[in-house]
């Protein structure tokens, strides 16, 4: 016998109808529009949604605390998109979703992780949505019926309604001239509406991915009756040999941490001490070889860790292997330290970008993980524990990098550190440029605060060139489809370059608009 679709006392109408309208508005907000505050506006419709389909359960905390973040993070979509903000909109989505559908699942990954499950079987809905429909109940209770015989059932129904509400409006509009001619001017509407709506091929497959996306998150699947295999606590790594086991581990650390003894000690004789880049090396280079197998060898190590760690409580307890951890521990902290280090030298003798700050963030939340690994050592066993503060440290990481406008603090940055490099406060504007939106008001500063001279200049001619193709761009742009804060800096953008008129003819040869476009070209490639 199969499950039933519905569950006991659940009404198909309210479901539809929530489905429908998120439907509706999702075409008025996308369709042949960027994303923008439209995107913002959605996210709030559907988890409100979610919330008035489950009535007093969302009332509870765990359901109440994460769709206020999720607010939060809604109202940064539309000041400025970003990665980190997409990605903590689908976190605080699929907890929201969790939470509300799936509380017979152990709190937290198990739990959250359905919502994922559910979101990869949205196809699935319409199977349910048709067998849902057939099991709609007919006019006596404890009866169904096929979905041909329920669309002839309520065709019966409205028929002699429709039927007698034209005949009454043909009687009306005969004697009534007003009325007659609103009703020929609603006719006229409707027809060339209907006439001039876009029924294109894409559009229709864009309101079936819309109403898919809307029956996963109004009604979702039915979750698993316990946690899946991946959301299980680590299970205890048993050995046949403890002893064999405890020598194994215990010569992998010592020979680890000689290794990793040798490689710090390099780094503080030719590189702390010296505080330069090598010879024959510039910073890019250095930073370039040195920073991403530094990373790599870091968080190997964590794993390494992790897994030796999980081992029967007679080895993991052992004085002799906590201490090798944790002096590994330690050294990993020391080569991470190196490649801050590293980092740094590379900003003094080139510049800040926003990769590098991305990198420095990446380096702090490792040094984190190792923070948490030292707990791991200490009680054993914990893989599960070590696993939850790193995806709340994680999270917490992404969510914070949202608000913060990277971008304008690397301009301000390169701009202000200018005139303490000397050498004609030189420096890359091309790239500055391409740095978007987020730039402008640091480069429009800067453009006023430099002295006269070439870099100046330049300067300004690039500004130019982007007050030219860009905020024009952003002024057309419909309402659904603004940020906020791009939209101000265009404008602030737009009321610098006014009165300096158009550009001159022969500006789009000059070097400094060839490296703009031609950076900008590279930047689409590599990124």
């Amino acid at each position: 016998m199969k499950p039933c679709a519905l569950s006991e006392g659940e009404r198909l109408v309210p479901t539809l109808l929530a489905a429908g309208g998120l439907v509706v508005l999702g075409d008025f907000l996308f369709w042949n529009h960027a994303p923008g505050l439209s995107l913002a506006l959605y996210i709030v419709a559907v988890a409100s949604a979610m919330l008035l389909r489950h009535g007093r359960a969302s009332l509870q905390p765990q359901v109440l605390l994460p769709f206020a973040l999720l607010l939060a993070s809604a109202w940064q979509t539309a000041v400025e998109m970003s990665f980190t903000n997409i990605a903590v909109l689908t976190a605080l989505l699929a907890i929201v979703m969790a939470e509300l559908s799936y509380p017979q699942l152990r709190a937290g990954w198990a739990r959250w992780s359905e919502s994922f499950v559910a979101w990869a079987g949205a196809l699935g809905r319409w199977v349910w949505l048709g067998r849902a429909i057939n099991e709609q109940p007919l006019s006596k209770p404890g009866t169904t019926g096929r979905l041909g015989g329920r669309l002839a059932r309520i065709i019966r129904i409205g028929l002699p309604a429709a039927i007698l509400l034209g005949l009454f409006a043909i009687v009306f509009s005969s004697g009534n001239r007003i009325f007659a001619e609103y009703l020929g001017r609603f006719g006229t509407h409707l027809r060339e509406w209907f006439q001039s709506f876009d029924f294109s091929i894409l559009r229709i497959l864009f309101w079936f991915f819309l109403a898919t996306l809307a029956l996963v998150f109004i009604r979702p699947r039915t979750g698993a009756t316990v946690p899946r295999s991946w959301a299980q606590p680590p299970p205890e790594w048993r050995r046949s040999d403890a002893g064999v086991a405890f020598w194994q581990s215990a010569l992998i650390l010592a020979a680890l941490n000689a290794l990793f003894f040798a490689v710090n000690t390099i780094d503080v004789i030719y590189l702390w001490m010296h505080t330069a880049v090598p010879e024959g090396m510039n910073g890019k280079q250095f930073l370039h070889e040195g920073v991403n197998s530094l990373i790599a060898a870091t968080v190997l190590a964590g794993l390494v860790l992790s897994v030796l760690f999980q081992q029967a409580g007679e080895i993991t307890q052992s004085r002799i292997l906590q201490g090798l951890a944790f002096a590994w521990i330690a050294q990993n902290l020391v080569l991470l330290a190196g490649v801050f280090f590293r980092l740094k030298l590379y900003v003094d003798t080139e510049e800040m970008t926003a990769k590098r700050v991305y990198v420095a963030c990446f380096l702090l939340l490792v040094t984190l993980g190792f923070i948490f690994l030292c707990a791991h050592v200490r009680r054993g066993r914990a893989a599960a524990d070590l696993i939850w503060r790193n995806a709340v440290a994680t999270f917490a990481l992404l969510f914070v990098l949202q608000f913060l406008n990277v971008i304008a603090w690397v301009c301000r940055y390169n701009v202000e550190r200018g005139p303490s490099r000397g050498q004609g406060y030189d420096f890359n504007i091309a790239y500055q440029l391409t740095l978007g939106p987020d730039a402008w008001p640091a480069l429009l500063h800067a453009a006023e605060i430099l002295p006269p001279g070439q870099v100046r200049e330049d300067l300004r001619l690039g500004l130019r060139e982007v007050a030219r193709t860009h905020p024009a761009r952003l002024w057309e742009a419909d309402w659904r489809e603004r940020q906020f804060r791009r939209d101000r800096n265009a404008q602030e953008l737009s009321a610098w370059a006014a009165p300096l008129g158009a550009l001159p003819a022969d500006a789009s040869d000059s070097r400094i608009i060839t490296d703009y476009y031609r950076t900008r070209k590279v930047l689409e490639i590599t990124d």
